[in-house]
């Protein structure tokens, strides 16, 4: 398990040049939705339902005949039916089974580079070529309780209903089964196996579907998909993997296609402003977080190739509670401890280094002009007491490009993108509520571009049942506030990253194994489960000498002529955005959380006093060594007054 790194990853540098007024603008964007060979992954945001939020969906294609086997090879599907070996593109319309030939007795098949593998009911290894005439010859036997094979790179796999499992290396001549034991836990009641280059599959006969990565010191199985009642009502029976896609067949021999069930909406967008001979970079990825070591890794790459110091990149999450994982949460459910990382490496990462790239790269003159307006889409769902702690305030950011008669767009608000909780879209890929505004000012403005930026919403939740209701009122402010006067901006930029650390009061042991007590009991309680989990990461920290000194706040800091944007790290609440506002009223401040590094919730002295969950419960879910003290709004609101960047 990777552990968590707490100490801080920044230098406290500033970047600062004077020269004249204009600017040189550009933005990009990247699709961040997950590819189809992915085949299913878990949306971070929630610990609830229990037994997760799977992206897999399944897709009703064709009819399959009565059969024994199903496996795939190359741009085929196979089934055994009646002694008979089938096949079927399934990327050709209205293709139809056709006959290959004999397939007496075999029970399981898989395929691997230009042969068929399988076994028959006397426990007999098969093998034929799939070009000509199908000839199986025995090559060797299994276990005689095995009843399925798989073949992940060059290994032969093969189990039992019972979850033992063997496997034989398939590039010697004589095939030598060994006991697989380095997955660290076994799936019994195994009734198909399947796999791609990165991961077993299985299938058991309770509807759930389990994955594993073979290749890893600490590979698990883990839940990937299981017949929630929502996104996936079939009796699937058998899985197949084919041209990277999952494929199933159902009880009632009906085949499926599998596929993420998304909106299409998630992406990765940037905007690169160069004045003179500096330039900063906005980003906004549709993710529900990203921690610092993440982030520091895009850093360096970009500063590598163009020497961009890490202040002068803004990495803003919008939060969305309907995108795979991309986080460790090691207090959640297996599925949210382990993000997939082809997902996370290339997936998200690319896109964000790929926008920021494309935005620099498409940079030309422009006017840039801020404006403000404001929004009811939420409320702060903690502090009832208190409803004017919540900032309604919708920033904007024009860039016009001179002589283009083009445009592009930034703006920012806070609030929780959270919808739906019930239902089909509780299991849906989206971007939610900012995906909406987006698509809706694009749409009425003739914008190719515009950016999402998630404001200091940690303990703001959207008022209004539905993302389209809160994301057509976010576009309808940002539309009237381009069309009212906008305030120029010119001058310099500059652009700072500090780091303010709140020191680490952890728990004793006697208190930590007390409060495991208390929670160990309760089955099947999500909140206890999480509170054990929370119990046993601290006491590996307290016996490895690894328990974190400090929680640091990252403070990024950009200002673009007349205008300065304040991005804080963790999921932070609205007094700092206040505050921070209140400090030079006259001035143009936006300010965001979400930034850097999504690690914790920044709560004020308010949430700790009322042990709201933003004050108290959050930092167990984020597997944090202690809440902040009590006066940490004092300190870091001072911290960046005294520091005024």
């Amino acid at each position: 398990m990777k552990k968590r790194i707490f100490l801080p990853l920044f230098l406290f540098l500033p970047f600062v040049v004077f020269s004249q007024s204009s600017y040189q603008v550009g933005t990009a964007k990247e699709t961040i939705e997950p590819d189809q060979s992915l085949i299913s992954l878990h949306l971070g945001g929630y610990g609830a339902p229990k037994d997760g939020r799977f992206t897999l969906q399944w897709t009703k294609m064709k009819n399959v005949p009565q059969h024994e086997a199903f496996g795939a090879l190359h741009n085929k599907l196979y089934i055994v039916s009646n002694g008979e070996l089938l096949s079927i593109n399934p990327s050709q319309i209205n293709a139809q089974w056709m006959k290959w030939g004999k397939a007496m007795h075999i029970k399981s098949i898989a395929g691997y580079k230009n042969n068929l593998y399988g076994i028959d009911n006397g426990g007999r290894l098969l093998k034929t070529s799939d070009s000509g005439i199908i000839k199986w010859e025995r090559i060797g036997i299994v276990d005689p309780s095995v009843t399925i094979i798989a073949i992940f790179k060059d290994r032969l796999y093969s189990a039992n209903q019972a979850g033992v499992l063997w496997f034989a290396d398939l590039t010697p001549k004589k095939i030598e089964w060994k006991k697989v034991e380095t997955i660290g836990n076994a799936v019994t009641d195994i009734i198909s196996l399947t796999a791609n280059d990165r991961k077993l599959f299985a299938l058991t006969s309770d509807d759930v579907i389990y994955q594993c990565e073979p290749d890893r010191k600490d590979s698990r199985w883990i839940k990937t998909a299981y017949k929630n009642g929502h996104t996936i009502k079939e009796d699937i029976r058998e899985l197949a993997v084919f041209n990277d896609r999952l494929f199933g067949i159902s009880k009632e021999n009906f085949l499926y296609r599998g596929e993420h069930r998304s909106e299409g909406n998630l992406t990765a967008r940037a905007m690169a402003i160069k004045n003179a001979e500096t330039t900063v970079v906005l980003v906004n990825a549709d993710v529900c977080g990203l921690n610092d070591t993440f982030t520091g890794l895009i850093k360096k790459q970009l500063f590598n190739k163009y020497k961009l110091p890490p202040e002068a990149i803004f990495i803003n999450s919008s939060h969305t509670h309907f995108a795979p994982v991309t986080q460790n949460w090691l207090t959640w459910q297996e599925p949210n401890q382990r993000p997939d990382s082809s997902y996370l490496y290339s997936t998200v990462k690319n896109g964000i280094v790929h926008s920021i790239e494309n935005a620099i790269g498409a940079m030309v003159p422009a006017e840039l002009s801020f404006g403000r307006g404001a929004t009811d889409i939420g409320y702060n769902r903690s502090l009832k007491d208190h409803p004017e702690l919540y900032d309604n305030a919708v920033d904007v950011l024009k860039a016009e490009y001179k002589g283009l008669n083009t445009e592009s767009y930034l703006f920012l608000t806070a609030c929780h993108p959270v919808f739906q909780t019930v239902g089909v879209t509780h299991y849906t890929i989206s971007a939610n509520y900012p995906g909406v505004a987006r698509k809706l000012v694009e749409e009425r403005t003739g914008t190719t571009n515009s950016l999402f930026i998630q404001g200091t919403g940690g303990d703001v939740n959207p008022k209004d049942n539905g993302e389209y209701i809160t994301g057509e009122k976010l576009s309808n402010e940002v539309i009237a506030v381009l069309g009212r006067p906008m305030t120029k901006i010119g001058g310099p930029i500059t652009c700072f990253l500090d780091t303010i650390n709140l020191p680490v009061r952890p728990w004793t042991k006697e208190e930590i194994d007390a409060y495991r007590k208390q929670n160990i009991d309760k089955v099947g309680d999500v909140y206890a489960e999480k509170n054990v989990k929370w119990c046993d990461l601290m006491t590996k920290y307290l016996n490895e000498g690894n328990m974190p000194k400090v929680m640091p706040v990252y403070v990024n800091t950009i200002n673009i002529g007349n205008w300065k944007i304040v991005g804080f790290s963790r999921e932070t609440t609205t007094g700092y955005g206040l505050g921070v506002k209140n400090f030079w009223p006259e001035k143009l401040i936006s300010v965001a959380g979400y930034t850097n590094d999504v690690s914790s919730y920044l709560p004020t002295h308010m949430h700790i006093e009322q042990e709201t969950y933003e004050g108290k419960d959050s930092f167990f879910w984020y597997g944090m060594p202690c809440i902040f003290p009590h006066n940490v709004d004092e300190i870091i609101l001072e911290r960046v007054k005294t520091l005024a960047r």
